[in-house]
């Protein structure tokens, strides 16, 4: 069970990404009761350029391992980008059930800055540095001068206003429902009243999707600690009711619809579960992230996203809360990946932590992270008592 969780975020934090990571941890331990020297378990994940800067780290793992200064007898790595956090808080249930480790820490996040001042992300940084491919597809792939994945996501969106009729508007009500839960986030960076005028004035940034409707990538870390009972953990005991994931590793050239996400199948059995739960944290990286999962999760039919998106109240009041706090695009992206946002917002709302954005009643939680270089795995949770 999770017996303690930490989110910190900052627009730009001065020192290093092992003095935030430190931070993050104490905190969730805190939460836990328990000291670094329980822990015998580490899951973690980065993307390129995230770690202060650097494209890669050998053998992370080990890295965090030592400078946490802990000894695990169990480690892990996974690589789904923003579906990792969910797929981590999994294996972790597994790994302490087979008796693998008591006490599993998950690690989520780095430092976005340094990409984000070279203007490039983690899905592009090969265009600040010289001698990197991000994949044997290169050269006739990657042709264009692309800020990956904002003008993947764009062509989704051109795509779906094809195919469905979608309009600007409705993606704009996303981000203006998703602010209103914004402003009772403490947490949120973002928290001034939207409307869709706002968003529609916002300057175009790969059309068409515009600044108020793509998330600002952020340096943070997400922590959360999962073991078998022991600890001094005030939270509730919590179960994983249903996971499931799904990874299409296809190309967008080669992929027969590039509107439709895995989550189509990562959340096949839990539609069942729709109905009876209280809320829901989706994804949401731009504003058609978080309408294909309204659409793939089965909320609304496949082309009706928009629709749904604009007539149905998914505030935190609403009858179907969404991201009721923020999401990422009001939080920030820690290091291009938003899945600890979404567990941290989940646990929130399960504990009865929101304040003023809580949702009464809250039992149980889908949770649908999407990831990997353009939407390859999706990997969808419920959490509940």
């Amino acid at each position: 069970m999770i017996l303690g969780y930490s989110g910190l975020i900052y627009k730009k934090f001065d020192g290093s990404a092992f003095n935030l990571l430190s931070d993050a941890v104490d905190n969730a331990l805190d939460m836990a009761g328990i000291g670094r020297e329980k822990l015998d378990g580490l899951i973690a994940t980065h993307l390129p350029g995230t770690f202060d800067g650097n494209v890669s780290l050998h053998f992370y793992t080990a890295q965090l391992s030592q400078y946490l200064g802990i000894r695990p007898r169990f480690l892990d790595y996974v690589d789904f980008g923003g579906a990792s956090a969910l797929a981590m808080l999994y294996r972790a249930e597994k790994a302490i059930s087979a008796g693998d480790a008591d006490y599993v820490v998950l690690i989520v996040g780095g430092k976005a800055s340094p990409l984000r001042e070279k203007k490039v992300t983690a899905d592009s940084v090969d265009r600040a540095f010289q001698h990197v491919t991000l994949s044997p597809f290169d050269p006739v792939f990657r042709v264009y001068d692309d800020m990956n994945p904002v003008t993947d996501y764009a062509l989704v969106a051109n795509r779906h206003s094809y195919l469905f009729g979608t309009t600007d508007q409705q993606r704009a009500s996303i981000a203006v429902k998703q602010r209103f839960n914004a402003m009772g986030n403490p947490k949120a960076i973002y928290r001034e009243p939207l409307r869709v005028e706002d968003v529609l004035s916002s300057r175009v940034v790969s059309s068409p999707l515009r600044l108020l409707e793509i998330v600002y990538p952020v340096d943070g870390f997400h922590v959360f600690v999962v073991g078998k009972s022991g600890g001094k953990s005030d939270l509730r005991p919590l179960r994983i009711k249903y996971f499931g994931e799904a990874h299409w590793a296809e190309m967008p050239p080669e992929l027969p619809d590039i509107t439709t996400t895995p989550a189509l199948e990562s959340a096949k059995g839990a539609r069942g579960e729709l109905d009876r739960v209280d809320c829901f944290q989706l994804y949401d990286s731009f504003t058609i992230t978080v309408l294909l999962q309204i659409e793939d999760i089965g909320l609304a039919e496949k082309g009706k996203g928009g629709k749904f998106s604009e007539e149905v109240d998914f505030t935190y009041k609403g009858e179907r809360p969404i991201n009721t706090g923020g999401g990422s695009l009001n939080v920030g992206q820690p290091a291009y990946m938003s899945g600890g946002v979404i567990l941290e917002e989940a646990l929130i709302q399960l504990n009865g932590e929101g304040g003023g954005r809580q949702v009464k009643g809250v039992d149980s939680v889908l949770l649908n992270g999407i990831g990997g270089w353009n939407r390859a795995h999706s990997t969808t949770l419920v959490l509940g008592e």
